[in-house]
Formats: C-alpha cells, structure tokens, sequence
C-alpha cells in the first residue's frame, strides 16, 4: 500500500465527511493540508484573516444548518480564529477549526510560535483535542463532528502538529473504519410528565406566547408574517400580557430581557424547551415547567398530545385568532385578541 502523510488522510477525511467548503488563510504547517483539500475537490475561500475565517464558518453553519470548516495556521493563526470560535459556542453552532501547530516532538524547547493551542482554546469551544497518531485520524475527524453536531451544537477545536502532519504511515495501517460514518443525530424526546404539564398549561392559557430562538430555527419566516399567530408591531405587548410563556430553543439571555418584569408578566407561568438539562437552572426567573430534549422533536409530541384530546377545549385564544376580526386586526397592526375583544 501506499505511503500517505498527515495532509493527505486528513483532507480524505474531510471529503468523506462531505465538507465542500473550507475557510482560511494561508500559513505553516497546514500549507500542505490546504493543497490536498483541493486536490480532493473541495472549495478554500481565502478569508485574508483567520477570525474572519471563523465568523464566515459559523454564519455557514447558520445557513446550511450544518457544520462550518474553518483552518488558521499556528501559533497566532489558529489563536486568531478564538473569537468566531467564541462566538459560534454562544450561538450553539457547529463549526470544526483545525490548526495547526509547532513540532509536538519539540514542545517545550521554544520552538517556532509554540503554545498550548488546546489549552488556549479551553472555554472557546465545546471540545478540543490534540492530534498524535495518523491510524486513528480519522476517527478523530468523525467524533469532531459528531461532538459539534449532536447535543447543543458547538464548535470544535482540533489541534495538528507539524510534525504529526508531515509524518508518513501505510495505508493498510491507518482505521478507515471511521473515515465518513454517518452522523447519528439523536432527537431525545421529553418525559411524558413534563410534557403532559405542558400540554395541561397551554390547556388553561389565554394568551399564550411562544419566544424560540435558533433551535426551532430563528426569525421571521418561521410562522408567516400574515398567520393569525404571528406578532409583528405589537411583540412587547404581547409579552406583557401573556399569561404563558413557552421559552422554545432560545436561552433566557438580555435578548428577552432574561423573561422578567416589565417585558414580561410577573404572573405568567413559564415553560422552557431546552436539549440542555444544565439551561433550566441557568435562567434568572424560575422555570415552572422545564421540558429536557430536541425542540424539534418535542414540538412534533406536543402537536400529537394535543391532537389526542379532540374533546377538550383548548380554547378561548385559539377560537378568538380563528376569527374573522380578530385576524384583521392583527394585519392592521394592531393589539391581539384579549378575552375582551
């Protein structure tokens, strides 16, 4: 068999697991690595600084709702891509950096730019790693992905000495297995408890507002502009005067005003849809029903709870925005359906 370097497996890999664009700006030691993601037909855009690099990788992730690539050189250029990094960890998006680093056989003899990368990158990123052996490269690059995307998405961080890059090894010794494994993503469901409590409280409301974020995925266009559900020039009093607050795949950050008095009733009950256990406790006003799994796969066992319950009545605020006037009004601009209207 023949003999490959780090280079090449590692843009093998990335082939495999479908990466058609990458991120980057030119720099030692990943020169090479860049000319075999070419060779392998994938798309490097020059992004003239490695934090562009990084921010260009996340808005990808946003858009694609898939993983965003990114690459930065050693020393200074991997470190340059920590505040798109940073950021994307925030914004729950996936995105991969890989850098490159000084000779690992020479660390701690002040090498060329040498620093603790990985270390660098601790609380910038959801999981950073060193890569030593070439066999298991490609296992390494699989789990990357699989990390940033399954769970809260995040980015990830894996760190290439030069060294390790320009080594060689068989390739009957190198694990494929791994190279291009499909990403499971798992789509946990919630207890039937809390979703039963859930389904109970949007039974009682009367003006209940869902507030979601990049889970479910963000922005107008989620529900049209013109659906009878849809708040466009009248948000804050709708907040104010909603009695349920469904807090859906979104964090209860200064975005919202943290869910509190006065954007939001004191009285309202609150319930959050989070795939985080550890978000339910980060919030500054209590969660009365705090619901643990994928958004998107809670929403589809909501829609079936309610649907079971053809006889109950769920009902005053559904009934008032299937009205005629109702749905006039609010195309006008003007204040929603209250039990007065």
């Amino acid at each position: 068999m023949a003999e490959l370097t780090g280079n090449e497996i590692l843009a093998r890999c990335l082939k495999a697991q479908g990466v058609k664009d990458i991120f980057y700006i030119m720099g030692g030691p990943m020169l090479d690595v860049e000319s075999e993601c070419i060779k392998e037909g994938i798309r490097l855009i020059d992004t003239r600084h490695e934090q562009g690099a990084s921010y260009m990788a996340q808005a990808y992730s946003r858009v694609t709702q898939g993983p965003g690539v990114c690459i930065g050189a050693s020393g200074p250029g991997a470190l340059n891509l920590g505040t798109g990094l940073a950021n994307a960890l925030i914004d729950c998006c996936p995105v991969i950096a890989l850098g490159g680093s000084s000779p690992i056989s020479q660390f701690g003899r002040q090498v060329f730019q040498e620093i603790d990368q990985v270390k660098a990158f601790d609380g910038w990123v959801k999981y950073g790693d060193r890569v030593h052996n070439l066999k298991r490269l490609p296992q390494q690059i699989n789990f990357a992905f699989q990390t940033a995307l399954n769970g809260k998405p995040g980015p990830v961080y894996l760190d290439f000495p030069g060294d390790v890059l320009y080594t060689t090894v068989d390739e009957a010794d190198v694990d494929w297995s791994y190279c291009g494994r499909e990403i499971i993503r798992a789509r946990p469901y919630a207890e039937p408890k809390a979703l039963n409590a859930l389904v109970d409280a949007i039974k009682k409301a009367r003006q209940p507002i869902i507030v979601s974020g990049s889970g479910v995925p963000q922005g107008r266009g989620v529900v049209p502009d013109d659906h009878p559900y849809s708040y466009l020039t009248m948000r804050n009093d709708a907040f104010r005067e909603a009695d349920l607050i469904i807090i859906l795949g979104t964090r209860t950050n200064y975005v919202i005003g943290h869910a509190l008095p006065p954007r939001f009733s004191a009285t309202a009950k609150v319930a959050r849809i989070d795939i985080d256990p550890e978000e339910m406790g980060n919030s500054a006003r209590d969660i009365d029903i705090p619901v643990v799994g994928d958004c998107k796969s809670i929403l589809q066992q909501l829609c079936e709870a309610i649907d079971a319950r053809p006889a109950e009545r769920f009902a005053p605020w559904r009934q008032k925005l299937a009205d005629g006037e109702a749905k006039k009004r609010l195309r006008a601009g003007g204040n929603y359906p209250t039990d007065g209207a």
